[in-house]
C-alpha cells in the first residue's frame, strides 16, 4: 500500500507516471521484438540460400537477368513504390536476387554446355523464348522431323531449335540448314525398356531445365505435332506452365465440379470434387523461374529412378496438393485453348464432323497424341488446313479402328 500510495503522490494521483512507465516498457519490448524479427529473417534467409539447390538459385537469377525477364522488368517499373513497412522485405528480396545472379553466373561459367547454349540462344532467340523439338535420328529417318520443320518454318517461327540427341540428327539438321543444338542424353536404366518414344520423352525434363537455367522461356513441342500458325501469337504468358490438355470438351479440358453420392451418409450423402483431363506432357510453355526449374528437377530425378510414364509424373507433380511433409512445386497453371492447341481426338472425333461454318478457326498446332499413323495424320492435317484439301482427313477413322468416326457424347 505504501509503495502504491507513494506512486500516487508522485503524480498527484493522476496515473501519468504509470502511463509514462508503461509506454517506456512497451517501447523497449517493441524494439526488442523488431530486432528479434530482423535477426530471424536474416538467419532464415541464410539457411534458405544455403540449403536450396544450386540449379534453383541459378534459374532465379537467369529469370531476373536473362532476356525472358524483360516484360517482367517493364511491369515492375510501372508498379507503385513500396510502403515503408515493405521496404525491409524488398531490400531482402533484392539482396537474395543479387546472390542468385552471382550463382547463375558462376554456374554458367563453369559449364561449357550451358555457356554454348546461352550463346546460341542469344543468336537464334534474342527475345528470350524458344520453340524446341527434342529428337533422335528415328523421326528424322522416317521423315516426321522434316514435316515438323516444314510446319515450323511455314508458320514463320524463326526462334526454334531442334535438340539433337545424337550425332546423326545433328548432322542431318546441319544439312537442312535447321537451327539445332547437340545435347547427347543417356536413357536411364529405369526407362530402358519402355520403348523409344517413352524413353526419349522422359529425357526432356532435364533438357528443359537447362534452358530455364540460362534464362530462356521454352515452348516444348513433340515431333508428332502439325504446326499451322506461329504458336507464340496465342500464348498468354501469365502462368508458370501453359499447356495443352488431353480433354476434348470444355469441361474436360478446363475443369468442372463432379458430384459424388454416398447414400450411406444420409443427409450428407452428396459431395463434390474438381476434375479435369490430364495436361499433355508433349506440348507446354514454361516461364523461366525457380518454380519451373524445381518442377523440371523433380521430374528429371523421379524418372531417372522410377519406371513411370512421364505424363503421369508431370501431372502428379503439378496437381497433387501440398500436404503433411510434402510440398508441391506450387507452379501456376494455365490450360491452352483447346481449339487453338488441338489434340487429335478433338479434331478427328469432333471438329472435322461439324459443318464448315461451325468449325473453329484454324488451330496453331494439332498434336497427334491420340492416334497411330502419326506421320500420315500430320501430313493430312497440314493438307486440310494449309492446302484447303477438305477431303484430306476423310480416310482416317476417329479412333484407331474403322467405324469410330464420331465421339460418344457424355
Amino acid at each position: 500500500m505504501g509503495l502504491i500510495g507513494g506512486d500516487d503522490d508522485d503524480d498527484g494521483g493522476s496515473g501519468k507516471g504509470k502511463a509514462l512507465g508503461s509506454r517506456q516498457r512497451s517501447g523497449a519490448l517493441t524494439t526488442a521484438f523488431l530486432l528479434g524479427v530482423c535477426l530471424g529473417v536474416v538467419v532464415a534467409e541464410r539457411l534458405y540460400l544455403a540449403s536450396n539447390r544450386a540449379d534453383i538459385l541459378a534459374a532465379a537469377a537467369a529469370a531476373a537477368t536473362g532476356p525472358a525477364a524483360a516484360s517482367a522488368a517493364a511491369a515492375g517499373a510501372a508498379a507503385p513504390a513500396p510502403s515503408r513497412r515493405d521496404a525491409g522485405a524488398a531490400a531482402a528480396a533484392r539482396a537474395a536476387r543479387a546472390g542468385e545472379a552471382a550463382a547463375v553466373a558462376a554456374s554458367v561459367a563453369k559449364d561449357p554446355e550451358l555457356r554454348a547454349l546461352r550463346a546460341y540462344l542469344d543468336k537464334i532467340a534474342p527475345e528470350g523464348e524458344v520453340l524446341i523439338g527434342v529428337s533422335n535420328k528415328n523421326p528424322m529417318l522416317e521423315g516426321m522431323l522434316d514435316t515438323w520443320l516444314r510446319g515450323v518454318r511455314g508458320a514463320g517461327v524463326s526462334n526454334y531449335l531442334v535438340v539433337a540427341l545424337d550425332e546423326e540428327t545433328a548432322a542431318g539438321m546441319k544439312e537442312r540448314g535447321a537451327n539445332h543444338f547437340l545435347m547427347p542424353m543417356k536413357v536411364s536404366k529405369s526407362q530402358a525398356d519402355t520403348g523409344d518414344n517413352h524413353s526419349i520423352s522422359a529425357l526432356k525434363f532435364g533438357i528443359l531445365k537447362k534452358f530455364l537455367m540460362v534464362g530462356w522461356a521454352v515452348l516444348l513441342s513433340d515431333i508428332d505435332i502439325a504446326v499451322l500458325q506461329n504458336p507464340f501469337r496465342f500464348l498468354y504468358r501469365d502462368s508458370d506452365v501453359e499447356g495443352q490438355s488431353d480433354g476434348f470438351d470444355p469441361a474436360g479440358a478446363y475443369g468442372a465440379i463432379d458430384g459424388f453420392d454416398d447414400p450411406s451418409m444420409g443427409w450428407a450423402r452428396y459431395a463434390q470434387k474438381m476434375t479435369h483431363f490430364n495436361m499433355n506432357s508433349g506440348l507446354f510453355y514454361l516461364r523461366a523461374n525457380p518454380r519451373t526449374v524445381e518442377l523440371m528437377q523433380r521430374l528429371e530425378t523421379r524418372l531417372a529412378r522410377e519406371k513411370y510414364w512421364d505424363q503421369t509424373a508431370y501431372n502428379e507433380e503439378m496437381f497433387v496438393l501440398s500436404h503433411g511433409d510434402y510440398k508441391s512445386p506450387q507452379v501456376s497453371v494455365r490450360v491452352m485453348d483447346m481449339y487453338t492447341f488441338m489434340n487429335s481426338k478433338t479434331l478427328f472425333k469432333d471438329v472435322r464432323n461439324r459443318a464448315p461454318e461451325a468449325q473453329p478457326p484454324m488451330p496453331a498446332m494439332v498434336h497427334i497424341n491420340y492416334h497411330p499413323n502419326k506421320h500420315e495424320r500430320m501430313k493430312a492435317v497440314m493438307a486440310y488446313y494449309l492446302d484447303g484439301d477438305k477431303n484430306a482427313l476423310a480416310p482416317f477413322p476417329g479412333g484407331s479402328e474403322p467405324g469410330s468416326r464420331r465421339r460418344r457424347r457424355r
